[in-house]
């Protein structure tokens, strides 16, 4: 149908709305079809079909990529190649316990392991990050958690191609820790270079955060556009040569492509080259461009090969930026023209700045529920140092790779990423530009961008329609967030997952009155934290939680560590506290519950114990650590 509706469509100046629509659903539907053909249940050999319900599996992993370890475990993505010798594919995040004898693998390194891949988990707590969601975002649907002991290395002989490029980065890496960096400057050099953020201090990654140059840190546009006009400036020799300009675009593509895979083919690098591949390919079979269809073309091709992209964060932010760049740079920059050098870089830099945030700034606020209001300040100060990071950083690599780099170059890096840090760590203290806990619903971040883009076209050509245009969008716009303010009110009571401790919050709309121990304080701590932004509180207060608590009609009575508890009183709900020693036959005999719930803070023996004498008794128990939070409304 889109080839028939083409074709008779092209012979007509003037389009019917035939051919518009069936090419959207065209598209609709082969997104549609090329995301659920790579879920599991499409494909036959992924490894979920080979796994036994009852019993471990004889897996065979190689490691894809490294992930930042955390206090417990190391962490790294692996392809299963294998489950009890049949051929298999399909990725997995696997959990290595940090032990005295247990190290990282390496990237291209093959383990066998007998174990079972567990599901993965969702958030416990309400308001909690999905990161069970995020990782099938990644094509990521088991997990495994095994210790160094379990564990079989074995000798790839023949690894991937991936993992041969993963072994290149390291090995780079490893050359850059040779060189007189601090600590913090060494992360950011990584960063800035190769991509690699997993040694950046939670600390400073957070103030690059708050200072709204956290793009600065990964990969994507801005780095890959320096590369870019690099390669054309080294390569410029070659246009001497016979069809010398096709030969240097070829040159200039290869090495875009070879460092999008060294520093790990994150959307944004990935984007950002596959757009410079496309105009370095337009200018070899002499065709124009326009750098909007540029992106878009890159967008579809991109989504083509990965349509799970479409979800992941830094995707959306990497084209919404770019986008906006494109679109409202011309109209911002032309309300003044700048005469002089640095009028003009600093004009730019304001003007390239706004519209990139603006751009990223909904989707900024729904995701990281914060707004930097100093980032036209950092970036007119870090944004000019990036190029002559990047430029050098590059050469301080590629010299280090030969072993060839001279000590005061990586010392001049070095002075230059402090005194970044330091303005960036100066600006993120500016705590009162700084806004936080902003929430906004999915709805009310598509009704911001109509919004900005209805503003700017009734702002760069008045008229009419487009008053009326930017009038409806408003008044859309403000019905969403008066009823984002006003509804979803509700009253309930949420026993929250910690382990080790009780929490119990009553949420009346957007108060929140917490119930903890004595030695707890979870204003700023998990979970609470979290909670309080999702609910946009006004309202806060803390208790000591009380023995026995009233909630509308419901009577819950809390069993602690003493084991004391009321007597010949019916209740509805038993909350188990602090691993009572109580015999739970007798306590329901005496209190008839409706429902018995354990949280975390109990040990896990107790927990089993407890759970075999209510399924006996066919009483419905809950357990916070396996269920997740409890919630009465």
């Amino acid at each position: 149908m889109l080839v028939l509706s083409w074709y008779f469509a092209r012979k007509n100046l003037f389009q019917k709305p035939f051919f518009g629509i069936i090419t959207y659903l065209s598209f609709f539907c082969l997104g549609a079809a090329n995301y659920q053909l790579r879920s599991p249940d499409y494909q036959p050999n992924h490894y979920t079909h080979f796994l036994s319900e009852e019993n471990d599996s004889r897996l065979t992993l190689e490691v894809l990529s490294t992930q930042k370890p955390n206090n417990f475990s190391h962490r790294f993505i692996a392809e299963v190649k294998s489950v009890n010798s049949s051929p298999t594919q399909g990725k997995l995040l696997v959990y290595l316990q940090r032990d005295s004898t247990s190290k990282m693998p390496s990237p291209g390194q093959r383990l066998t392991v007998f174990a079972q891949p567990q599901e993965l988990t969702a958030p416990l707590n309400p308001g909690q990050f999905d990161y069970a969601k995020y990782l099938r975002s990644k094509d990521i649907f088991r997990q495994l958690n095994i210790d160094s002991e379990v564990l079989l290395y074995q000798h790839n002989k023949q690894p991937g191609f991936l993992s041969r490029i993963q072994s290149f980065r390291n090995v780079l890496l490893q050359k850059l820790e040779a060189y007189p960096f601090g600590t913090e400057e060494l992360s950011i050099v990584q960063a800035l270079t190769l991509g690699h953020r997993n040694s950046i201090d939670k600390d400073l990654y957070k103030s690059y955060a708050s200072a709204g140059a956290i793009h600065v840190l990964a990969v994507s546009g801005l780095h890959v556009g320096i590369i870019y006009f690099i390669l054309q400036w080294l390569f410029q020799p070659l246009l001497f040569l016979p069809k010398g300009r096709k030969i240097m675009v070829v040159f200039v593509v290869a090495s875009l492509v070879f460092y999008a895979l060294i520093t790990g083919m994150s959307p944004s690098v990935t984007r950002a080259v596959t757009m410079f591949s496309f105009f370095g390919m337009s200018r070899l079979i002499n065709r124009p461009t326009n750098s909007i269809n540029t992106l878009f073309l890159s967008f579809f091709f991109l989504l083509l090969w990965n349509p799970k992209w479409l979800f992941d964060v830094g995707f959306q932010l990497s084209y919404t930026a770019v986008f906006f760049i494109l679109w409202l740079h011309p109209r911002i920059s032309a309300l003044y023209q700048p005469k002089y050098f640095v009028d003009k870089l600093i004009w730019s830099t304001i003007t390239v700045s706004f519209c990139a945030q603006l751009g990223v700034a909904p989707l900024s606020i729904y995701y990281f529920n914060q707004f930097p209001g100093l980032f036209l300040l950092s970036n007119l100060v870090v944004l000019p140092f990036i190029g002559l990071l990047v430029g050098t950083g590059l050469l301080l690599l590629f010299l280090a790779s030969i072993d060839l780099a001279p000590n005061w170059l990586a010392n001049m890096v070095n002075e230059v990423v402090n005194f970044l840090n330091r303005f960036v760590v100066w600006i993120s203290e500016q705590e009162h530009f700084i806004f936080r806990d902003l929430v906004i619903s999915e709805i009310a971040v598509l009704s911001s961008y109509v919004l900005i883009v209805s503003t700017t076209l009734v702002l760069s050509r008045f008229g009419f329609n487009q008053l009326r245009v930017f009038l409806i969008a408003l008044v859309f716009f403000l019905l969403i967030i008066f009823h984002f303010e006003t509804g979803n009110a509700s009253h309930r009571l949420i026993i929250f997952h910690k382990n080790k401790e009780t929490i119990v919050g009553i949420q009346k709309q957007r108060s929140l009155l917490i119930l903890k121990q004595d030695s707890v304080s979870p204003v700023n701590n998990y979970p609470i934290a979290s909670f309080r932004t999702s609910i946009r509180e006004q309202f806060y207060s803390e208790e000591i939680i009380p023995a026995v608590i009233q909630f509308k009609q419901s009577i819950l009575v809390v069993v602690d560590s003493t084991g004391v508890y009321p007597k010949g009183e019916t209740v509805d709900i038993v909350l188990l506290s602090g691993s009572p020693k109580v015999n739970l036959d007798l306590l329901i005999e005496n209190l008839q519950p409706k429902k018995i719930v354990a949280d975390g803070s109990n040990y896990k023996s107790y927990v089993r114990r407890w759970e075999n004498t209510c399924r006996n008794r066919k009483l419905p128990f809950h357990h916070t650590g396996n269920s997740g939070a409890f919630i009465l409304e």
